[in-house]
Formats: structure tokens, C-alpha cells, sequence
């Protein structure tokens, strides 16, 4: 009696595990007509995400030499459509700046940093004169946070028209 049970049971089992094998063979089928292979990726979309993957900067250590730098209108073209979508024109420089660059600090909430929009954060900053702000966002400087704001937010292709821009446009947001 008892091989009798074992037959049936690896009757049965094996039943069971010839069922399970026919649909994992149909799922994997259906997925492959499903889901299209690599070679038929949108060549479109294949370029957004390599533009959105690209770095956007690199570390240079003391004594290494400078890469050879971009243009600075060319550069300012690839920031302003990262940051404002293929496509968008802002007609304000210091708005594009500012989504661009500025906005790393002065729009991420680091403590000590006047915050786009302040208003009590700017007011202290905009009685030292709008020269003075000038002359920090060019030539870089160092606050009472202790955190550096590098000689015009690190970009220095950017002219000192597009730095004042940019200024303007913060301290305009707070007023």
C-alpha cells in the first residue's frame, strides 16, 4: 500500500511541476512580446536621458590644470534649458542664473544662507548696499554660517552682469 501512495504522489508531483514549468515558459513568452528589446528604444528618448544623466561638474584638485572651459553663452544655454525644460525661455538673466546655480544654496534651506524670498534674511544684506552684495556675489565670500559662497557661485564663465542679474533677482523676491 505504501508504494502504491508513492506513486501517486510522484505522480501527482510531477503533474504539479510540468504545470508550473508550461506557464513560467508562458510568462517569460509574454513578457518578451510585452516589453520591446533594447534595439527598439526611442533614439529621442535615449538622448533626454543621456542629457539628464550627464554631470553637471567636477572636482579639480590643487596643482591639477583647468579643463579647457566652454564658452560662457554656451554654458549658459545648457544651464537655463536644464533648468527651465527643452524649450522655455525666461526673458530675466537673473531669474536663469539664479535656477541654474544660485538656487544650490540660496533655494535649498541651508541654515545661514538668505533663502530666496527672505525677507528678514535679505533685509540685513540689502542695507550693507547693493554694491556690497556686488561685490560678495563676484569676488565670493564668507559669512557668519562659516559656509563659502565662491567667487560668482562658481561659475565663473558667468559675467559680472549675469552675477548682478541674479542678485537683483533675490533681492527682488524678498522685497
Amino acid at each position: 500500500m505504501s508504494q502504491e501512495k508513492d506513486k501517486v504522489f510522484f505522480r501527482n508531483y510531477s503533474i504539479v511541476i510540468g504545470i508550473l514549468t508550461i506557464f513560467i515558459v508562458i510568462f517569460i513568452v509574454a513578457a518578451r512580446m510585452v516589453v520591446p528589446s533594447d534595439d527598439g528604444l526611442n533614439p529621442r528618448q535615449m538622448a533626454k536621458a543621456d542629457k539628464n544623466t550627464t554631470p553637471v561638474g567636477e572636482v579639480r584638485l590643487e596643482g591639477e590644470a583647468l579643463p579647457a572651459e566652454e564658452p560662457a553663452e554656451e554654458m549658459l544655454a545648457a544651464a537655463e534649458e536644464t533648468a527651465m525644460g527643452a524649450g522655455a525661455e525666461t526673458a530675466d538673466p537673473g531669474k536663469q542664473v539664479y535656477s541654474s546655480l544660485c538656487f544650490s544654496c540660496h533655494g535649498t534651506g541651508l541654515p545661514g544662507i538668505p533663502q530666496l524670498g527672505d525677507k528678514s534674511a535679505w533685509a540685513e544684506r540689502v542695507a550693507k548696499g547693493t554694491d556690497t552684495l556686488y561685490a560678495n556675489a563676484i569676488n565670493g565670500y564668507v559669512g557668519s554660517s562659516g559656509i563659502p559662497m565662491p567667487a560668482k557661485g562658481g561659475n565663473t564663465a558667468l559675467s559680472d552682469d549675469e552675477v548682478k542679474a541674479a542678485v537683483d533677482y533675490m533681492v527682488s523676491s524678498a522685497e
